[in-house]
């Protein structure tokens, strides 16, 4: 019996280690109400998680990104946080896809200081070693993405194991 509480207990600290990221980014564009309009940042931050679900379309976060640096303006903290976003992982469930997705729209991030931010994605993507660690580096300094989609610069740096998909 205490070795099924023991495994139960394991398996759900697993589950909460790859779904649930999306709180953090949420908390990050929520602690930005001292810029724009009153509650508009807790609006943005709302939007989060649903863009980062496995089903949302890979251009939905490109264009929150967006929407959260014109609404909230370009200080450093907002363009901090909107640079989470475009670099955050989308929820991905292997059972259901074998591959992520990625943003094909080379006009998604419209942001300047957000293009070439590719995103993490779930460790157990072959090849995620490579963007997971291109993903970090991005964020510190974003790769040239002139005329260039995330999937493009993605696959300019090395990784290749994703479906591209257009903004719909």
């Amino acid at each position: 019996m205490f070795a099924k509480i023991v495994l139960v207990a394991a398996v759900a600290a697993i589950a909460e280690a790859r779904f649930g990221q999306e709180g953090a980014i949420q908390a990050t564009i929520q602690g930005l109400s001292s810029f724009g309009n009153p509650g508009q940042a807790a609006t943005l931050a709302g939007q989060t998680p649903g863009v980062l679900l496995a089903g949302a379309n890979a251009c939905a976060k490109l264009s929150l990104a967006d929407q959260i640096v014109t609404a909230l303006g370009n200080d450093a903290a907002v363009l901090a946080a909107a640079a989470q976003l475009v670099g955050a992982e989308k929820n991905f469930n292997p059972s259901a896809q074998s591959i992520p997705t990625l943003c094909s729209d080379a006009t998604l991030p419209a942001t300047a200081a957000l293009r070439g931010i590719v995103p993490l994605v779930d460790p157990s993507v072959t090849g995620a070693e490579v963007e997971n660690a291109n993903a970090a580096t991005s964020l510190q300094t974003p790769f040239s993405a002139t005329g260039l989609s995330v999937a493009d610069v993605a696959k300019a740096q090395g990784f290749t194991n994703f479906t591209a998909q257009a903004n719909a």
